[in-house]
């Protein structure tokens, strides 16, 4: 037994250094710079954030009380007068003495003169009144999908896109290039284009539409400041997926955002395994518009080294990174005779 395994090893190395002796590895720098794209979704992030948190979020003097807001009421010196009240559906509150008071329309300062003006009439003289509005409930706008948190925000005065998508913590990792605004018809599109381009509104049911940004293009130019108005939906809809399998690091899913290639999707997932995979004959499989399947070879070194384009990848496609079976026969091998091989880096020692 120990004079076979001895005549083994060396004929193994022979097959090993035939089949391994041309292996390359992904370069680590021309990996890194494959990457650079990625960030580009991570400075739309950044300028998201970083515009959002300079904005003026604070209540505008201009803000109209409408119905749900909930407002809190100081008559000073005059305790048994203070109250939370919210508007009712009317636009009325109903407050001690003076019965019911339409405040719909109205800033709070201009609330405050009114009741100033309806206490001092019959009953107070020179009554001070404070308003402040505690909860908009009737200015609310909803952020959904890929954000970091989802949910209903409260729109005080006017709002822009890139202020909202801020205070839904910015974009999540997840996030594809285009964001959908819902709205319903009946709120109109007074106030100016809602995009910088071309892009139109699509319909969404019969009383809605659904306008379609793309982030990329909005990024360029600072012109995020789309408007947005009560009663919105903005909606981040995840990337779309492509698939790297095979020998590669860690095989599985790459979101579909940017302009994703096939070497930088390889190199999200980590580099074609050193000694076994065959990169110069690898394939992106692809459903064209029919749906019918079609395989489009690449050598991944052609492109790094500039020789082929890169090729870009859509939603759904599967890039396969082959394995070499002579070399994954021959560790196989090396495994189970154990110690005879010392594998690394698709090197025999």
């Amino acid at each position: 037994m120990n004079r076979c395994r001895n005549l083994l090893v060396p004929l193994l190395v022979l097959f090993w250094l035939a089949g391994c002796g041309s292996s390359r590895t992904l370069p680590p720098q021309q990996a890194a710079a494959q990457l650079q794209s990625r960030d580009k979704k991570d400075d739309l992030n950044q300028q998201i954030l970083a515009q959002g948190a300079a904005a003026n979020l604070r209540t505008p003097r201009d803000y109209t009380v409408g119905p749900e807001d909930l407002l809190e009421i100081v008559v000073y010196g005059q305790k048994e007068l203070q109250r939370f009240v919210r508007v009712n559906g009317s636009g009325d509150i109903t407050m001690p003495l003076i019965g019911i008071v339409q405040v719909a329309g109205l800033t709070p300062q201009q609330v405050e003169s009114r009741l100033q003006e309806l206490y001092g009439t019959n009953y107070l003289r020179n009554p001070q009144v404070s308003v402040f509005v505690k909860e908009y409930r009737h200015q609310q706008v909803a952020v959904t999908g890929a954000v970091k948190k989802p949910g209903g925000y409260e729109m005080i005065g006017p709002r822009t896109l890139l202020e909202m998508l801020a205070l839904a913590g910015g974009l999540d990792e997840k996030a594809g290039d285009y964001v959908h605004i819902i709205r319903s018809q009946r709120t109109g599109r007074e106030g100016g284009k809602l995009t910088p381009g071309s892009d139109a509104p699509q319909s969404f049911d019969l009383n809605s539409e659904t306008i379609v940004l793309d982030l990329r293009r909005l990024s360029q130019g600072g012109k995020l400041n789309v408007p947005i108005r009560a009663g919105d939906v903005i909606n981040v809809p995840l990337a779309g997926q492509a698939y790297v399998l095979g020998s590669v690091n860690r095989p599985g899913s790459v979101p579909v955002k940017g302009n994703l290639t096939v070497s930088q999707a390889i190199a999200v997932v980590g580099s074609p395994v050193a000694g076994l995979a065959k990169p110069q004959i690898s394939s992106v499989l692809r459903l064209d518009e029919q749906g019918n399947p079609k395989t489009i070879p690449f050598d991944l070194y052609a492109i790094l080294e500039k020789r082929e384009p890169d090729i870009p990848l859509k939603e759904n496609d599967v890039v396969y990174v082959p394995e070499s079976t002579l070399r994954r026969l021959l560790l196989d091998v090396k495994q189970l005779v154990g110690g005879g091989i010392s594998y690394s880096a698709g090197s025999a020692l």
